[in-house]
C-alpha cells in the first residue's frame, strides 16, 4: 500500500522551519566569532593613543582604567615606526581627555598585559576619535620576567632552579598552604616579635647566625654520602629506642632529675684531674715528637741489630774466664771500700780549700816537669839557688816594703794577673823552643824558685 504524500502546506512549514534554524546557527556562529568584540549591534566609541612599547600587548587584550575594565584593545599599528593601539570603549559615554596618558603594564608575572588608560582631566578637552593621545604621554611597558635580565646568566639559572623547585615543593600543599594562610592572623604577631629582636643592634646576632650556617653548610659539601648512612642508622637507632613502646627511654628520663646533678657533680670533680692531664700531656708533646721523629732510626737499628747480637755468645763465652777471675778481687776490695771512702771524706775539707788554686797548682807541675826535663851533660838536671831579695829582709822586720816586685799570697787566679802586669819577675832565656815556652804565669811562678842549668 502507497504512502500518502504529505500536504503542501506541511512542506511550507517544515521548509521554513528549516531555514530558521539555519539562520539561528548563522547567527550564534557570528556572535561567538565576535564575542571579544563585545555584544553584537552594540555602540563603540574608538580611542588612540601611542605607546613607546607594547610589549606583549596583544589584540583583545583589556583596557582598564583605575583597574576597572572600560574596553578592548581593538588593533595594533605602527605609524611613522610609533606603535599605536586602538582602543574599544564598551561605554559610549566613557570620555578621554587629551592629557590623558596609556601604559602597557603586566597583569600578572606570567605574561598577561593590559593597556591602563588614564583619561586625564575634562580642562584638556576631549580627545577625538581621529586624533592620537601622543607618545610623550605614555609610559613604557614594565615586565616582572624583564627584571630577571640585570642578573648574570649563573644567577638567572639559579633563580629559575629555585623557582622550579619552591614550585616542586609546593606542589599537593594546597591545604598546608591554607592552613597557613587561616593561622596568619595568630602567627603574624609573633613574627613581628621575632622579626623585631632580629633586627636589635642592626641584625648582627642575624648576620652572624648565617654566616655560621654557610659554615656550617660548607662542611657538609662533599659529605652527602655519609650523611646519608647516618641517616641510615639514625631510622635504626631510634627504631631501637622505641623498643617496648620507648619503655627504657620512658625509665631513663625518670631517673634523670636524680642522675643528672650526681653526674655534673662527678664532671666538676673531674676537671681538676683533666686539667693536669691536659699539662702532662702538654709536657709530653715534645718527648713524644721527638720519639716519632727517632722511630726510623729506632727502627734501623731494630732491622740491622741481628747480626753483631748473633755474635754475643761468643763474646759472653770468651770473657766469662776473666770476669769469674775478677770475683775474688772484688771480694778481697771490698773491706778497703769502707776505709776508701771516710778518707774521701776526710779529704773532702783540704780538697775545697785547694779548689780555687786548681790552675796554680798545676802550673807549678807544669813549670816543675819543664825544670826537670832540662840538663847537660854531666847529667845534672835541677839546681837550688837561694835569692836575696829586699823584701826578705823587711818580712823578718815585719816592715812593709815599697820596692817589693811580688804578691807573697796572691788569691786565686791573680798570680798570672800580677805577672802580666810586672809585679813578678819576668823569666830568664831559656833554651826551649817557642812551643815548649810556659806562659807568662809559669814563668813568674818559676822563676823565683826553680832555675834551669
Amino acid at each position: 500500500m502507497a504512502s500518502a504524500k504529505p500536504k503542501r502546506g506541511a512542506r511550507f512549514r517544515s521548509g521554513l522551519i528549516g531555514l530558521l534554524m539555519f539562520v539561528a546557527a548563522g547567527f550564534f556562529l557570528y556572535v561567538a566569532l565576535t564575542a571579544q568584540k563585545g555584544l553584537p549591534f552594540a555602540q563603540h566609541e574608538f580611542r588612540t593613543a601611542a605607546v613607546s612599547d607594547t610589549g606583549d600587548l596583544a589584540v583583545g587584550n583589556d583596557v582598564r582604567v583605575g583597574q576597572v575594565r572600560v574596553g578592548r584593545v581593538d588593533d595594533i599599528t605602527l605609524a611613522d615606526g610609533v606603535p599605536q593601539v586602538r582602543m574599544q570603549l564598551d561605554d559610549a559615554a566613557t570620555q578621554v581627555f587629551k592629557d590623558g596618558s596609556a601604559t602597557v603594564t603586566g597583569r600578572s608575572g606570567l605574561g598577561q598585559q593590559y593597556l591602563d588608560l588614564d583619561i586625564g582631566s575634562e580642562p584638556a578637552g576631549v580627545l577625538g576619535e581621529d586624533e592620537v593621545l601622543a607618545v610623550q604621554r605614555s609610559r613604557s611597558a614594565v615586565q616582572l620576567l624583564d627584571l630577571a635580565k640585570v642578573f648574570d646568566p649563573a644567577t638567572q639559572d639559579a633563580s629559575r632552579s629555585a623557582l622550579q623547585e619552591l614550585g616542586n615543593g609546593a606542589a599537593g600543599h594546597g591545604q598546608d598552604l591554607q592552613d597557613v594562610a587561616k593561622a596568619g592572623p595568630q602567627i603574624l604577631p609573633s613574627l613581628g616579635t621575632t622579626a623585631r629582636s632580629l633586627s636589635v643592634d642592626g641584625g648582627r646576632d642575624l648576620t652572624s647566625m648565617l654566616q655560621s650556617l654557610e659554615s656550617l653548610s660548607s662542611r657538609f659539601a662533599g659529605r652527602e654520602q655519609e650523611i646519608s648512612s647516618l641517616v641510615g642508622q639514625l631510622d635504626t637507632t631510634l627504631a631501637a629506642i622505641n623498643a617496648d613502646k620507648g619503655k627504657a627511654l620512658a625509665d631513663t628520663l625518670d631517673i634523670a632529675p636524680e642522675a643528672l646533678p650526681a653526674a655534673r657533680r662527678a664532671l666538676e670533680d673531674l676537671q681538676q684531674p683533666l686539667a693536669s692531664t691536659n699539662s702532662a700531656m702538654t709536657q709530653l708533646q715534645p718527648g713524644a715528637r721527638s720519639l716519632g721523629d727517632s722511630t726510623p732510626d729506632l727502627r734501623g737499628v731494630l732491622v740491622e741489630a741481628p747480626t753483631p747480637l748473633d755474635k754475643l755468645p761468643g763474646v759472653s763465652d770468651s770473657a766469662e774466664p776473666a770476669l769469674g777471675s775478677l770475683t775474688p778481687a772484688v771480694a778481697d776490695a771490698r773491706p778497703v771500700a769502707p776505709k776508701v771512702t771516710q778518707g774521701v771524706g776526710f779529704a773532702n775539707t783540704p780538697l775545697q780549700v785547694l779548689a780555687p788554686y786548681s790552675p796554680e797548682i798545676a802550673q807549678w807541675f807544669t813549670h816543675a816537669s819543664f825544670a826537670l826535663s832540662d840538663g847537660d851533660a854531666a847529667g845534672h838536671h835541677l839546681r837550688f839557688t837561694l835569692m836575696v831579695r829586699p823584701e826578705s829582709f823587711a818580712g823578718a822586720a815585719g816592715l812593709p816594703d815599697p820596692t817589693r816586685a811580688s804578691d807573697p799570697y796572691p788569691a786565686p787566679g791573680q798570680a798570672p794577673n800580677d805577672a802580666s802586669l810586672g809585679l813578678l819577675p819576668a823569666p830568664g832565656p831559656s833554651n826551649r823552643t817557642p812551643e815548649e815556652q810556659p806562659g807568662q804565669g809559669d814563668s813568674a811562678a818559676g822563676g823565683g824558685l826553680l832555675g834551669g842549668n
